[in-house]
């Protein structure tokens, strides 16, 4: 494309048809670098020399010794280079080829537009919603229900229409589905997502805030990096149109100051043994449950003598648990309570509803020191729970038979902010 300045008009002393030599600016004009054009630019120039001889083409711009190459488009010598005089004037112009042609004149080629009859309102709001979602960024358009085999190793992936407009480009996603899909190994943490060619992937390494706007998510697996199994998964699949990077970042940094991001669920204890109750409730995720319509509330039914998978600080000790265990980590070595101790582990639960609980790091002569000791432990947490939501701490004492009706001997202490 040419450049185009304004009044840049010189005289040159060139005679012939080769290469123009600058001179001075003609009085109430300016010389082409006043004017702005750079080194190496390329203008379309005219040229006049005398009352009938003219030039019309485009050239290559060279500050130093300030010279003009000459690619004749037209000219009054039958098109090819004027043998200048010596006294010829030259100057940037906008010429009939830097305008777009009247529209009448323009062949359209519509394969990737949203045309719509004039005559169908309908229609043509339809497409023209459509074409929107272009400058509405990465997202769904359409709701889905994922799942995985908890203990297993596949995953099912339902079929997914979105888009992806980054900056690598606009693409339009149909993804048909699959099941059986296997898990990637390596990691805690298996990210799945739809490329912009529609094809399922994952990953083991966290996105990136690039990776949001490229690819489509739609889920995070947590994986037992020993056995290869699956422990549970959180959706991340974010409707169009209705969050930025921005929001995910928050979302982000309060997960991570370990708030617990849930309304109702509340725990209670049993009379009969000591697992616990969850009562019906919600949690908070971001991206969502698969519903575009409900993008961020995750729903749960009341769950009795809930299941748990059983966590130290870098394994998974044991899976599908209900009663509480008497032991405590003892500095990373899982160490049975002493007589009449007690200890406070650790309640999570991931956005599919998978319980885990990780054994707490202190060993308590009472109950009372125990809830006071617990929320103040340097405590290493295990990985796999850094994006699960935090729910408070399970007390049990050596003794204890049940978890319900026996206060001395275990409670449960609902975390919350500012708790001491």
């Amino acid at each position: 494309m040419v450049v185009l300045v304004n009044r840049a008009k010189v005289a040159t002393a060139t005679a012939g048809t080769g290469a123009i030599t600058l001179g001075a600016a003609v009085t109430g004009f300016r010389t082409f670098a006043d004017a702005g054009v750079v080194d190496g630019a390329v203008v379309r120039y005219v040229i006049e020399d005398g009352p009938a001889n003219f030039e019309i083409g485009t050239g290559t711009y060279t500050a130093s010794g300030t010279t003009l190459s000459r690619v004749v488009s037209e000219s009054s010598n039958t098109d090819a280079a004027i043998p200048l005089s010596g006294t010829a004037v030259v100057y940037v112009a906008a010429t009939a080829a830097d305008f777009l042609p009247l529209a009448e004149n323009v062949t359209l080629d519509d394969t990737d537009l949203a045309v719509a009859v004039a005559t169908n309102m309908q229609d043509f709001a339809n497409k023209t919603d459509g074409a929107l979602l272009r400058a509405r960024g990465t997202g769904f358009t359409s709701t889905y229900a994922a799942s995985v085999t908890v203990g297993g190793t596949t995953f099912a992936q339902p079929a997914v229409k979105g888009e992806i407009a980054s900056d690598l480009g606009y693409f339009p996603i149909d993804y048909a589905g699959a099941t059986g899909v296997t898990v990637a190994t390596g990691a805690t943490s298996v990210y799945v997502y739809i490329d912009s060619a529609s094809n399922l992937q994952q990953q083991t390494t966290e996105p990136t805030r690039q990776d949001w706007s490229r690819k489509m998510f739609t889920m995070r697996i947590s994986v037992n990096t020993v056995t290869g199994n699956i422990l549970g998964f959180e959706y991340l699949a974010n409707p169009i149109g209705h969050y930025a990077n921005s929001t995910r970042d928050f979302y982000e940094f309060v997960l991570a100051a370990g708030l617990s991001l849930r309304k109702g669920q509340d725990v209670t204890g049993r009379t009969d043994n000591l697992g616990f109750n969850v009562g019906v409730g919600s949690g908070f995720e971001y991206g969502g449950t698969g519903d575009i319509h409900n993008p961020n509330i995750k729903s749960f039914d009341a769950v009795s003598n809930a299941e748990y998978d059983l966590l130290e600080r870098v394994d998974i000790a044991a899976q599908n648990q209900t009663n509480l265990v008497k032991f405590w980590d003892n500095a990373g070595t899982i160490t049975p309570l002493g007589s009449g101790t007690f200890v406070g582990h650790r309640l999570y639960r991931f956005s599919n509803g998978q319980f885990a609980i990780q054994y707490g790091q202190g060993n308590y002569a009472n109950i009372v020191l125990a809830k006071a000791g617990a929320p103040i432990e340097e405590y290493v947490l295990n990985t796999r729970l850094e994006k699960a939501t935090f729910f408070g701490w399970w007390f049990i004492g050596q003794t204890a038979t049940v978890t319900s009706g026996a206060p001395t001997l275990t409670a449960f202490k609902k975390y919350t902010i500012g708790i001491t």
